[in-house]
């Protein structure tokens, strides 16, 4: 019985977390938790993220919507980062899976999209 203070401390502060840092850029690896693969492709690029977290109380929504998050925004920094514009990226050209390892409480997704390079408006000239 007097280990079971400790014991539930320690336990609480496991459980702790802190947020992402969301001031740096996503492929400056700001998510420890988030793996993104960008390759190119002959019309655009495409966009492969691996996404997993603890969740005690497993929110598939929740990862889901976090991981088609993260594949929008790093899809659009990367057009930024290479100077031209993409093709809007709405939800159903994601493709997404998720999967749960009950032994140590991770939730994980993995989210696919090609981004296309936007053609060149040809009328504003």
């Amino acid at each position: 019985m007097k280990y079971l203070l400790p014991l539930l401390a320690v336990a609480s502060l496991c459980a702790c977390t802190t947020p992402a840092d969301v001031s740096r850029p996503l492929s400056a690896g700001s998510d420890k938790n988030a793996k993104i693969d960008i390759q190119d492709t002959a019309t655009g690029f495409t966009v492969d993220v691996r996404y997993s977290r603890y969740q005690f109380m497993p929110e598939a929504d929740a990862l889901l919507f976090a991981c088609r998050s993260i594949l929008t925004a790093r899809a659009y920094e990367e057009a930024k980062l290479r100077g031209r514009e993409i093709e809007p990226i709405n939800e159903q050209q994601i493709r997404v899976s998720t999967g749960r390892n009950i032994i140590n409480g991770r939730t994980a997704c993995r989210a696919f999209a090609e981004a296309k390079w936007q053609k060149p408006d040809i009328t504003k000239e």
